[in-house]
């Protein structure tokens, strides 16, 4: 009994990620992201802020003035986001977190 409920629960949830692969929104995010990472110029940018985060962790860690770095990572980020396809991107990735944080949340509530 108890195999066939996992059965059908691992059967509820492909269902639920076909649901979601097949929906508008996640097949732009995908080929938004696919354009992305086609384009050097943003994939630079990325690059270049994922290295300055690192760097303003380590000088956090060692109680070091972030002022100017943190001004750097805020340039490059408007930097980025002047992309059309960088701000489509993120819109629609901050949407899909919201319907996957719902999916979670209900879950959690049905489960407790």
């Amino acid at each position: 009994m108890e195999k066939q409920n996992k059965e059908l629960i691992l059967k509820k949830v492909d269902e639920l990620i076909n649901i979601i692969k097949s929906r508008d929104d996640y097949k732009r995010y995908i080929y938004l992201a696919d354009e992305m990472k086609k384009n050097d110029t943003i994939m630079s940018l990325v690059k270049e802020i994922k290295k300055l985060e690192q760097k303003r962790v380590k000088m956090e860690y060692n109680k070091e003035s972030t002022s100017d770095i943190d001004n750097e990572i805020d340039n490059k980020r408007k930097e980025l986001d002047s992309f059309p396809t960088y701000q489509e991107y993120s819109y629609l990735k901050e949407d899909l977190n919201n319907t996957f944080q719902s999916i979670k949340s209900i879950l959690e509530q049905n489960i407790n």
